[in-house]
């Protein structure tokens, strides 16, 4: 059994295909293992605000404000990165894109 988080992306009803349940939560265990501390951070961020939105302590608009942000700064802080460290900030803002923004969100 999953925890509160997955258990609510996995309830989500996708008729349309939009959201890859197993690509989020393999972005957010990724994140969380990464090497670099920032992305770690990033990762738990995540974690925290989706299990916060599953148990109605946020609205959607506060959760879609917080990965925003989440997003920006990480987009700003692979700028100063390592040519590795790069890869992984452009994978988490892409995830971020492709599975929360375009994919979540259009279903809560």
């Amino acid at each position: 059994m999953g925890s509160k988080w997955e258990d609510f992306i996995d309830n989500l009803r996708d008729e349309a295909g939009k959201l890859a349940k197993d690509e989020l939560k393999d972005l957010i265990k990724t994140a969380k293992d990464d090497s670099e501390d920032f992305i770690k951070e990033q990762g738990q961020k995540l974690e925290i605000y989706l299990t916060q939105l599953a148990s109605g302590q946020i609205t959607k608009n506060q959760f879609e404000g917080y990965v925003l942000d989440i997003k920006e700064l990480t987009e700003m802080k692979a700028l100063q990165m390592s040519v590795a460290a790069k890869a992984s900030a452009q994978r988490m803002v892409n995830g971020i894109t492709d599975l929360i923004i375009d994919g979540l969100l259009m279903l809560i």
